[in-house]
């Protein structure tokens, strides 16, 4: 049987679909991760894991869903669809009236339901298993097969959230804070790296609350240590540390790890106190400018990522500058912005004085448009600079090595790329010269390397 996986959202995603890539294979399938929903030969099955975070991300599950019905309904490829993940938990019941072309329904973290779905073909058609209440709960080491052979992976720490913002449907999706056992994880991390990967990124709703429903003294401080303990030269990230769980065992790990990259990805949101409390975001009266200064002068280097909102509702002219003078004196290295998305069923959604499309529209671009001038000043200051890449491949159109260094996340940051005299493989750590800065992207070339295991 061979099962197509479309996988859509978040990294999270990414990792539940290795899972049941690996569960897939060890029940006799053979399972292909798709690109899109381009089909290039005959399927048996396919398996749409879905997003639900945002109207955008809602769409495009839905219009993936949508082809897949139509071809299976035309075509007969694939011969049986099915649907998994935080849209098919939301949503399960409206699916399977709307699509009934779909065989099988499956919520949040439920790999085996699905893998036995997949294989008893045709017994379970048309039944949706989706648990009443959402848990991703790991208690057990999971095989993975690694969606692409890249030198980077993902590392899933723990899933669902306790936090209440008020623009967020994801407790509703994912359910309560499930930590994964540290046993676990670091098994996980050795058979990654012995596969061949040179980057943990690290990922969870909110890395700082690790361990805070299973264990009283281990939490991410520890788990890092322990990671960082494991045989290799490799790199360690961290995505999502909410502000308030950033304190000072946390930054001295940080200091001390030389495999931990000095690169925080910290969601703040808002940078007006006002706008915070009426998202209800956890650490809301944290000072960022005193912590934002903290952490640069604990962490040298450290290069910062954040996400804005722009017109959570109620948002005023004035409110949306202080987020703008926030931007200018923070200066942030990395940073996304998004429109506020009205859901349904939280409490934001509910709220008065909703902002228009236009404002949303003018406010996002304001802040892009400040954002893209600081990033071209950090990216002319490191012309000059010498610093060590990861090397994931080469591009042909521009005819030269692809990377990135510690200050690069991989999908969302930009890349270096750099010519090298010397052979260079996929997977190896290259020391680079950085010889120009486009916008997001850098250029350079191959110097001598090193043999460390040191971020930068």
């Amino acid at each position: 049987m061979i099962v197509g996986l479309i996988t859509l959202g978040c990294d999270k995603n990414t990792v539940d679909n290795e899972y049941l890539a690996g569960m897939l294979d060890r029940a006799g399938c053979e399972s292909v991760f798709m690109h899109g929903v381009e089909m290039d030969r005959p399927l048996d099955a396919v398996v749409v894991t879905t997003c639900g975070f945002i109207g955008s991300a809602k769409q495009q599950s839905i219009q993936a869903i949508m082809e897949m019905a139509e071809s299976k309904r035309t075509t007969g490829n694939p011969g049986r669809l099915f649907v998994a993940g935080c849209l098919a938990q939301r949503y399960s019941g409206e699916l399977q009236q709307e699509v009934p072309e779909i065989d099988g329904i499956v919520g949040v973290g439920q790999y085996a339901d699905l893998t036995r779905m997949i294989v008893e073909a045709g017994e379970a058609d048309g039944v949706s298993r989706v648990n009443d209440v959402p848990m991703v709960d790991i208690y057990q080491f999971m095989q993975r097969r690694r969606m692409e052979s890249k030198p980077h992976a993902f590392l899933k720490l723990s899933d669902g959230c306790d936090h209440a913002c008020t623009f967020c449907s994801i407790p509703s999706m994912k359910g309560k804070l499930r930590s994964v056992p540290p046993e676990i994880l670091l098994k996980e991390a050795r058979g990654l790296l012995d596969d061949g990967v040179r980057e943990l990124n690290l990922v969870a709703q909110d890395l700082a609350d690790y361990g805070r429903d299973r264990w009283k003294d281990y939490r991410l401080p520890e788990l890092l240590r322990d990671l960082c303990a494991l045989d290799g030269d490799f790199w360690v990230r961290c995505f999502y540390l909410y502000p308030g769980g950033i304190n000072d065992r946390l930054l001295e790990v940080f200091a001390s790890e030389p495999k931990i990259v000095p690169y925080v990805d910290m969601p703040l949101q808002h940078l007006d106190r006002e706008v915070l409390h009426r998202m209800k975001r956890p650490y809301r009266d944290v000072n960022t400018t005193l912590l934002v200064k903290r952490m640069r002068e604990a962490v040298p280097r450290l290069v910062l990522r954040t996400t804005m909102i722009v017109g959570f509702p109620g948002e005023t002219p004035q409110e949306h500058r202080r987020m703008l003078e926030g931007m200018e004196e923070l200066r942030f290295d990395r940073l996304g912005a998004f429109m506020y998305s009205q859901e349904e069923g939280t409490p934001a959604g509910g709220m008065p004085r909703q902002v228009g499309k236009a404002t949303l529209q003018k406010r996002w671009d304001a802040v892009m448009a400040l954002q893209t001038e600081i990033a071209a000043e950090l990216g002319e200051r490191r012309v000059g600079e010498t610093t060590r890449v990861l090397v994931e491949g080469f591009d042909d159109e521009r005819g030269m090595w692809e990377g990135r260094s510690y200050a690069e996340a991989p999908e969302i940051d930009g890349s270096i790329y750099f010519e090298s005299d010397a052979p260079v493989t996929v997977g190896e750590f290259v020391d680079v010269e950085i010889t120009g800065a486009e916008l997001y992207d850098l250029v350079g070339r191959a110097v001598a390397r090193r043999e460390v295991s040191v971020a930068g």
